[in-house]
């Protein structure tokens, strides 16, 4: 889900993903310390049958990166997945950082 930010007043539509990613951090540390579900709690887990690895496209950002701390200066990136962005602030958040938003992408086609 990604969230249009109109400017500086709060978002509570954001309270729903903000416990979402809460239990899946819990859920993430307990695992890295090798408490993995018990018996009791899978049972109670949804059954997923005919299951198999799938991908989805997220939404994301492209452009021209800077100041990045892995990737190099000039570099044309997709970002990770985009969670929140406001135009009117200047900013992006994606799953991964926060993007200082410099120009968008302007079409030469279109004019």
């Amino acid at each position: 889900m990604s969230y249009l930010v109109a400017g500086r007043v709060p978002v509570p539509e954001l309270q729903p993903d903000i416990e979402r990613l809460r239990r899946l951090v819990e859920d993430l540390e307990r695992i890295r310390r090798g408490d993995n579900p018990s018996a009791a709690q899978l049972a109670k887990a949804p059954i997923l049958d005919c299951w198999e690895m799938a991908q989805r496209p997220d939404l994301c950002l492209t452009g021209v990166v800077n100041g990045h701390p892995i990737l190099k200066d000039d570099k044309q990136i997709h970002t990770s997945t985009l969670w929140v962005i406001s135009p009117v602030l200047g900013y992006a958040r994606t799953f991964s950082r926060l993007y200082r938003l410099g120009s968008p992408f302007a079409d030469p086609s279109l004019h």
